[in-house]
């Protein structure tokens, strides 16, 4: 199922607004995919697939392309939602590329302001829903080696 331009724009929009991250053109959006679970999970997490069972959408920055989990109802606030937390990533990547995304600190941020965006959201659309919880959970080891760890308390 193809998004339509007009609802794309719209995300886009949204994902502007909220994030107040500089904007972009329609037409230098990647290609939004509907993609099978596993699909998603081989694209993640190949090695470790448990991790990634519960995964909505990716932005792939390599590819150039956003990844969302069929099946696709875009008349449901909280799959639009998953789409406008993919654009806030694309936003970020216009801004800043690939540095933009390197390290564990620099992931962290950038998944905090896209769950914020994609959070305010769901509250303007009228849903209680709420996403990036486990982000409260997840912290950068001291060397910052890149790799997200989730704290434990221990």
């Amino acid at each position: 199922m193809a998004i339509e331009k007009e609802l794309l724009a719209d995300l886009l929009a949204a994902a502007i607004r909220i994030s107040q991250l500089p904007g972009v053109p329609i037409a230098d959006l990647p290609p939004v995919i509907p993609v099978t679970a596993q699909t998603l999970i081989e694209k993640v997490c190949p090695d470790q697939p448990e991790r990634c069972r519960s995964m909505a959408a990716l932005f792939d920055t390599e590819a150039y392309e956003i990844y969302v989990r069929k099946p696709l109802d875009l008349r449901n606030t909280i799959t639009l939602s998953f789409i406008v937390h993919e654009m806030v990533h694309v936003l970020q990547f216009k801004q800043g590329g690939h540095a933009r995304f390197e390290g564990c600190p620099a992931v962290l941020a950038n998944e905090t302001q896209a769950y914020k965006v994609q959070n305010i959201f769901l509250n303007e659309n009228g849903s209680d829903w709420r996403e990036g919880f486990s982000l409260r959970f997840m912290t950068c080891p001291p060397e910052t080696t890149g790799e997200i760890k989730k704290d434990t308390g221990q």
